[in-house]
């Protein structure tokens, strides 16, 4: 369902893909369109609205967003998820992942779990230069509006600098870690990066917002705590 076909992918500085069109335009309109009211969500993560789509409430939305409960149900299936796995197997083992060719998705007795939400971000939106929680393996932004504001840009940060990883960057230490790359909004436009324990990424501050930034967020994770053992250089 995602177009992985047309991607093109990195390794520095830490192996991500950029799809300029994930999806087809027939699927694009639909998920634009069938994208729900985020008004009365609570803000969080840096200013951002958002509404999960889970394995335990997905079929409330076959109805709602037919469209959205497609999607889920594609990346949560093992054959995408090994397909995956299977993409990255020799940096997953250089960083001595806990994954087997056993691992799997399914609910409730597989070691992994697919997470989607839906997300909106407007004026005062930004997030710090970080890697995402050590259970997560694999995760994605898709954008579904083009870039109606300034800043709110999705950047890839350089660890080359750095002596360890921790979750978050802060002041004095923002000039080990400087931008590699800077992804702009573009409705269907994707960023899919390994969570490896090196993967630092950060939002520009949004501003002078015209219309809302919205964009789907996901990933593949480990319920069984950390996903890699190696966590050094």
């Amino acid at each position: 369902m995602i177009n992985f076909e047309s991607g093109k992918s990195y390794a520095y500085p830490f192996p991500y893909m950029e799809v300029e069109n994930c999806f087809d335009q027939e699927t694009l309109n639909n998920l634009i369109k069938e994208f729900p009211d985020q008004s009365k969500q609570p803000v969080v993560m840096g200013g951002r609205k958002q509404t999960n789509l889970r394995h335990h409430n997905v079929d409330v939305w076959k109805d709602v967003a037919p469209t959205w409960h497609k999607l889920f149900n594609w990346l949560n299936d093992d054959t995408v998820f090994h397909s995956i796995f299977n993409y990255y197997i020799d940096d997953l083992i250089h960083w001595d992942c806990n994954l087997t060719n056993e691992s799997s998705l399914r609910h409730p007795d597989g070691d992994c779990f697919t997470h989607v939400d839906w997300s909106i971000a407007n004026d005062g939106y930004v997030r710090e230069i970080h890697r995402d929680t050590d259970k997560r393996i694999w995760n994605f932004i898709i954008f579904l509006s083009d870039k109606d504001w300034e800043g709110g840009d999705f950047v890839i940060h350089s660890s080359d600098n750095l002596t360890s990883y921790p979750r978050q960057i802060f002041g004095n230490d923002v000039v080990h870690a400087p931008a590699v790359k800077t992804i702009e909004a573009k409705a269907g436009r994707g960023c899919f990066f390994l969570s490896t324990p090196n993967s630092y990424h950060s939002v520009s501050k949004q501003f002078n917002t015209k219309s809302d930034r919205k964009f789907i967020y996901g990933s593949y994770s480990y319920r069984n705590g950390d996903v890699f053992n190696k966590r050094i250089k």
